[in-house]
């Protein structure tokens, strides 16, 4: 089976302009015209609830743009960011600025999905799909953000708790078993929370996992979106951060995790449904 995604935004309307959708009637009258406008207010409710400080999001945009430094596929390898340089981007909405917002790009991705048998022919090596899932938790409505149809005690959330914990019963693994990530990093502030609801840190704690270079290459606990992710490599709907982990335990990539036999990669974060994937090696 092959599984592909091909963007060409500028054939059609970018995905940071005013959506025309139905969903739009329930929030545009309230200025919620465009992904950021509508993520700023998730994100905002999460750093005000869990004491998060904006030198959390700069540390997941520095990171992304880091790891594509060392990707030539990427579309910022060769512009290296400083911290300097992301605190005097502009506010896209607050608290996200320029470089909290993932990259707007043309690109496309393609995965070949096949049985064990017919992979262990393959010169290359296989990687196997251990689990994977897709749902919501109670009482989100759906599509982008629920519409903010979701439960009070969810807003500051990615939608990913219930999920996550079929997710790793289904591998046969927890968080800790995790060795490399690819998260979903449409907006620097989602990843802090997903951080959270994976379970790689307590809640409140995705601040000082971050702070410690815990998501950073080579010598962080979880290295995160190593090819550069949606913040720095493109922006393909998250299937670009499927190759990377494919990448990843087939020793290839650019920012290689030593010995990474398992990888979690999310698929978008608040919204409902959303996905994840765990793949690994034996």
């Amino acid at each position: 089976m092959v599984v592909y995604r091909g963007l060409c935004q500028g054939q059609t309307r970018r995905f940071g302009r005013f959506a025309e959708r139905v969903q739009g009637n329930f929030v545009a009258p309230f200025g919620l015209f465009s992904p950021p406008l509508m993520l700023a207010m998730v994100v905002q409710r999460f750093m005000h609830e869990h004491g998060i400080t904006h030198d959390a999001l700069c540390e997941v945009a520095m990171n992304a743009r880091a790891n594509a430094q060392r990707n030539p596929a990427a579309l910022m390898h060769g512009k290296p960011m400083t911290r300097e340089d992301y605190f005097a981007s502009r506010w896209i909405a607050e608290p996200l600025r320029l470089f909290d917002c993932c990259l707007e790009s043309d690109g496309a991705v393609a995965l070949v999905v096949t049985t064990r048998e017919r992979a262990e022919d393959l010169d290359c090596r296989a990687v196997e799909v251990l689990a994977a899932a897709q749902g919501s938790g109670p009482g989100w409505g759906m599509g982008p953000l629920a519409s903010h149809n979701m439960p009070a005690k969810d807003y500051a959330s990615t939608n990913s708790r219930r999920l996550a914990t079929e997710l790793f019963a289904k591998a046969g693994v927890a968080p800790k078993d995790i060795d490399v990530a690819q998260i979903y990093d449409h907006f620097s502030g989602l990843v802090l929370m997903a951080l959270e609801d994976y379970g790689f840190c307590a809640p409140g704690e995705s601040g000082d996992f971050v702070a410690r270079g815990d998501i950073r290459w080579p010598d962080g606990k979880l290295p995160l979106n190593t090819s550069g992710g949606q913040l720095s490599e493109a922006y393909v709907h998250g299937m670009n951060l499927i190759v990377e982990g494919v990448r990843q335990l087939r020793g290839t990539s650019t920012s290689q995790v030593p010995n990474a036999r398992t990888c979690l990669v999310t698929g978008g974060l608040g919204v409902s449904p959303t996905s994840g994937l765990i793949l690994g090696v034996h």
